[in-house]
């Protein structure tokens, strides 16, 4: 994407740390946004801060856990808009310890955030986003995703899997025109 002004994006973890930063850029290059996170407070202000850089925002409360409201928010961006250019899936959340102590209720939490929400997010949206010139889609991963160690596996299965779905992603839409880029931070 060459020019961002006038792009509409959906960012989910959008209330702090890396996804508000990420929706404040796209704000100040002039993206319309779509936030989600689950934390209502702070999200408020991060919109409040990406209008006075003067994109026009919406915001949805959000718990990505439950896929019944992954589906409402794309029904409700939808919507709102008939088209999307941009997809951040950023939301996530970790447990650390060693993996006999996690609960499954853990591991089912961690895996529904980090990894089947983005899944869905981009399943449900894919139909919108190939209909549109130079769409793209971010997920956030981890440097966790491309190397392991101890101590965090859930956290580290849900990285490397959401590294795997966006290069299968990017193998089996790029030539419809869908850009795909994976975030490693750490």
């Amino acid at each position: 994407m060459r020019n961002l002004c006038g792009k509409k994006a959906l960012v989910t973890g959008a209330a702090s740390g890396i996804g508000r930063e990420i929706a404040l850029q796209l704000a100040a290059e002039g993206v319309d946004l779509f936030l989600l996170d689950i934390k209502e407070a702070e999200l408020a202000d991060t919109a409040e801060t990406a209008t006075l850089l003067g994109s026009q925002v919406f915001c949805l409360h959000c718990d990505l856990s439950d896929s019944s409201q992954v589906t409402s928010a794309v029904q409700t961006v939808l919507e709102k808009w008939d088209d999307l250019d941009i997809l951040v899936n950023n939301a996530g959340v970790a447990f650390y310890g060693p993996t006999h102590t996690m609960t499954a209720a853990q591991w089912d939490w961690l895996l529904a955030i980090n990894l089947l929400a983005p899944i869905q997010m981009t399943r449900e949206l894919l139909p919108t986003l190939i209909n549109r010139p130079e769409a793209h889609i971010v997920n956030v991963s981890s440097i966790c995703g491309l190397v392991s160690g101890s101590r965090f596996s859930a956290y580290q299965v849900s990285k490397f899997g959401l590294l795997g779905f966006s290069e299968a992603l990017r193998a089996e839409y790029s030539r419809q025109g869908l850009g795909v880029s994976t975030i490693c931070p750490g």
